[in-house]
């Protein structure tokens, strides 16, 4: 791994992750009274390890390290798409009635019942991680960041798929300017 585009990389999904985090922490914040130190540095730790995760892999020699591979433009197309996602949910947020529009409010909404529902499976039927009962602000660190992360883990599986959309469109679009390229190349009268 290069350690300068280890910091390239290091920027550039500092900037993608708090951006695409924000209407996440926002409704943690706003609704659900994540405000403490202990709920705010659990959040804060999660992005920061999704931050690490993201630069650690598009810096490793690869797919994703190399500029011109199609799947390091798709993972790029991707998040360009997810941050205008993440900008457009932030114009929605101050109305209660429209959040349920923002991925990221279902996002929480599964995370916390899948988290919820693994803790009543791995306790015998007592729901452990009963995690939004009663005082958000009295949360410990573990489950807000355990909940972060699987929030993230699912926002990241967009983040996939939209890449995933957009390999496929990057590779028609190339092959589409290949073949035209070559019909021009070897008739000269097409142009």
């Amino acid at each position: 791994m290069n350690p300068a585009t280890f910091r390239r990389q290091l920027r550039h999904w500092t900037f993608h992750c708090l951006l695409n985090a924000l209407p996440s922490f926002i409704i943690a914040a706003a609704w659900l009274k994540l405000r403490s130190p202990v709920a705010v540095a659990a959040m804060l730790a999660a992005i920061g390890t999704f931050i690490l995760l993201y630069a650690t892999l598009t810096s490793l020699d690869g797919p994703l390290s190399a500029p011109s591979h199609v799947f390091s433009r798709a993972l790029k197309l991707g998040a360009k798409i997810r941050a205008w996602i993440s900008g457009l949910s932030l114009l929605v947020l101050p109305s209660e009635k429209l959040m349920l529009f923002i991925p990221d409010f279902w996002c929480g909404f599964l995370s916390v019942g899948l988290l919820a529902r693994a803790a009543e499976l791995l306790h015998s039927g007592t729901n452990a991680f009963n995690f939004f009962n009663g005082n958000a602000a009295d949360k410990s660190f573990l489950p807000i960041y355990a909940t972060t992360l699987m929030e993230g883990f699912i926002i990241s599986f967009i983040l996939l798929m939209i890449s995933l959309f957009a390999v496929i469109f990057l590779q028609s679009r190339d092959r589409r300017k290949f073949f035209a390229d070559a019909r021009s190349a070897s008739d000269p009268s097409i142009s």
